[in-house]
């Protein structure tokens, strides 16, 4: 099913969304508690402190935006490349290490709205590369599963995550597998950062 045309094609992520808003939203988070606390650091004459939380808030604006920025996927004539898609820089995924792909539509946590997944999984049934319409467009998550060439299965239907944890466990990240632990780790790394910021900052009074 791939085509010449298709082959050296790089679809990028987020051009339908108004993404930086939320990036902007997600740094705002953090920045302006680290701003305070680096500030108060500065005028007690703690150049050290100030810095460790300048340093902080820095990495955390990077984080949110560097990805946003070199998300991509290269298609390539024997299969797909992708850029910080998991991990940093690129990995390359052959069409041979693709058995088959499923297109599911999944609620999301509201159990109102729903996205659908482009899941690409191996001879044993894990999934080796996945793809979300709430970063890419449809039109993009078919252009990967078409590009790649394996059968293609689409499950119309919407279905809870509870349902896919029971069908299909090893396709889904380690967050979707244990749900209230990885959203317990969320809340307390949050708390914990709020905690750091404020020692900081009452360290240099």
């Amino acid at each position: 099913m791939t085509t010449a045309a298709a082959t050296g094609h790089t679809l990028r992520p987020l051009r339908h969304l108004s993404w930086r808003t939320t990036a902007a939203g997600n740094i705002t988070l953090v920045v302006p508690g680290a701003a305070v606390a680096a500030v108060i650091a500065a005028q007690a004459g703690h150049p050290v402190i100030a810095g460790i939380v300048s340093v902080v808030a820095l990495g955390v604006a990077a984080f949110v935006i560097i990805p946003a920025l070199r998300i991509r996927t290269r298609l390539d004539a024997d299969g797909i490349t992708t850029y910080w898609t998991t991990r940093i820089g690129s990995v390359h995924l052959a069409r041979t290490a693709v058995r088959r792909a499923v297109v599911r539509t999944i609620y999301n946590g509201d159990g109102v709205s729903t996205n659908r997944h482009l899941f690409l999984l191996d001879d044993h049934d894990h999934a080796v590369y996945r793809m979300s319409d709430r970063w890419w467009t449809d039109e993009q998550l078919l252009a990967v599963a078409h590009h790649i060439g394996v059968t293609l299965e689409t499950q119309a239907q919407p279905v809870h995550l509870a349902e896919v944890r029971r069908t299909a466990y090893t396709q889904l990240t380690w967050a979707e597998q244990h749900r209230i632990l990885s959203s317990a780790s969320l809340v307390v790394s949050a708390f914990a950062l709020c905690l750091g910021f404020a020692a900081l900052a009452t360290a240099a009074l």
